[in-house]
């Protein structure tokens, strides 16, 4: 229907949506000119900038949402994506590029190399930081991103649990390996006395388990639901150790930094089914544009498999181990029925974390739910609608629950591979790719013990060199002694 948007089942005149842009336009020439543009969250409550914050699980359309509420807010966008703060972590963090981006500045994208580490608390001083110079422009800040974890600590504070230092994690870390090392405790409770290794489910329950008998209850049982993120259970497991067992939600993690921001949070959400159909789509995508490739440069960089940040993100950890698994045995591995393995496991890892996503923000009361299936236009006026409203108010209404009807059918679902099939185009592509990748490893190895055998020589030929000469020297000094002993007195 033309001259409407659609939201929902309510269409919305393009009249309306066109006042509040002119209305977001009116707000960025006050704060130009040094008005205040801020609101208030309570009617008697101090004035402070706004500052919005866009999420919502992967594949929702964060992104093309991000753009054009920067557009009508004359915003600059700050990422709070976990992978793309990575430089060359493009395809598999699903990175806009630099064309894509309008003109509109983007900050916390590409700004450390993919050895490093990235905390929380490293995104809060940050973000922070890029907000607080964003409004000194005049401009609205857009944090836009999924991980969850990071916008609680932007818009809460730090949390007050004792600060990670190399000493507390070493002992966390020797804890853990009390428990999980060959016939350590967890191995009294599982059939690993028999004599074979715990396998990784194994692994993470004693870590669970641990975390349990340390205290917390509630965290274990949090663990248990989202398995396999060492760094939370090293955190956990070190905040116990230093707190006497205090459980995590006795210790106010809420208690942060005041932020002097007016924070107006939105989660976009799709149903469920077409949020899986959607994802499981982008996963072949990202295989298909060269996912295996940003992996194989990992490992030449030095990143192992799960060894840092970026190595344990979803798609690169998957892809990084398959990649470990050709090289060991490419006749197994390199193989259709391996790729195909492959999507599939990234599939049901992403899969799992829009779960965990939707999950973590439905109880969060202070983020407001709107409907993405409604459309780009409509999406953009509820926003910017509730934007101008002297308060926020969130809460997900029935977007977070399932239907007695809708859980019967993700039940039901089963993923669909669209490019990856045997014999399909995308198929001989990625394995004439892996093909070439193998190549190259094996070029890379080559390279490498190459350098290494010419630095090792280069070291013994310094040593030769230096005990020639020391024998000089010494021969020279016993000639000296020599001829001073022969030499009459004066």
């Amino acid at each position: 229907m033309l001259g409407c948007a659609r939201k929902g089942l309510v269409l919305v005149p393009h009249s309306r949506l066109n006042a509040l842009r002119a209305l977001a336009a009116r707000q960025r020439r006050a704060m130009a000119g040094n008005t205040s543009a801020a609101a208030t969250a309570a009617s008697d409550a101090p004035c402070r900038p706004k500052v919005l914050i866009l999420t919502g699980p992967t594949a929702v359309g964060k992104t093309k949402a991000s753009l054009a509420l920067a557009e009508a807010l004359g915003g600059e966008i700050i990422s709070a994506d976990s992978v793309q703060v990575y430089r060359g972590l493009d395809i598999g963090s699903d990175k806009i590029s630099a064309a894509e981006r309008r003109g509109i500045p983007h900050h916390l994208l590409d700004v450390l190399d993919p050895h490093q580490d990235f905390s929380a608390g490293d995104f809060f001083v940050r973000a922070r930081a890029a907000a607080d110079d964003i409004l000194q422009r005049g401009k609205t800040p857009i944090v836009a991103g999924g991980t969850g974890f990071y916008l609680r600590w932007f818009i809460l504070g730090k949390p007050s649990t004792p600060p990670a230092s190399p000493a507390s994690e070493a002992a966390a870390t020797q804890r853990l390996e009390q428990v999980l090392s060959w016939g350590g405790e967890a191995y009294a409770a599982t059939e690993a006395a028999a004599g074979r290794p715990l396998s990784v489910g194994e692994r993470w329950e004693a870590g669970a388990a641990l975390v349990a008998a340390l205290g917390d209850e509630e965290s274990a049982a949090r663990l248990r639901r989202e398995p396999n993120n060492q760094y939370r259970l090293l955190r956990i497991v070190d905040i116990l150790l230093q707190s006497g067992g205090r459980p995590l939600a006795d210790q106010d993690l809420d208690a942060g930094t005041p932020t002097h921001y007016d924070c107006r949070c939105f989660f976009l959400h799709r149903p469920r089914l077409e949020l899986y159909r959607r994802i499981d789509g982008r996963v072949e995508e990202m295989v298909a544009a060269g996912l295996l490739q940003e992996c194989q440069l990992l490992l030449e960089a030095g990143v192992a498999p799960s060894s840092n940040c970026a190595s344990r993100a979803i798609g690169y950890r998957q892809a990084l181990d398959f990649l470990r698994r050709c090289h060991d045995d490419p006749q197994a591995h390199a193989t259709e029925a391996g790729v195909i393995q492959l999507v599939k496991a990234i599939q049901t890892a992403s899969r799992q974390l829009c779960h965990r996503q939707m999950s973590w923000f439905r109880d969060e009361g202070m983020f407001r739910w709107v409907d993405a299936t409604a459309g780009e236009e409509a999406v953009l006026a509820e926003v910017l609608e509730r934007w101008h409203q002297p308060q926020h108010e969130g809460g997900c209404g029935d977007g977070g629950r399932l239907t007695k009807e809708q859980a019967e059918e993700m039940k039901r679902y089963v993923p669909k591979l669209r490019l990856y099939f045997s014999g399909s185009d995308a198929m001989q592509r990625t394995l004439a790719e892996l093909r070439q990748l193998l190549q190259r490893h094996k070029e890379w190895q080559a390279a490498q013990a190459q350098a290494q055998a010419q630095q090792q020589e280069e070291r013994q030929q310094e040593g030769e060199a230096g005990a020639a000469g020391g024998e000089g020297q010494a021969a020279e000094a016993v000639s000296a002694v020599a001829a001073n002993t022969a030499a009459p007195p004066p």
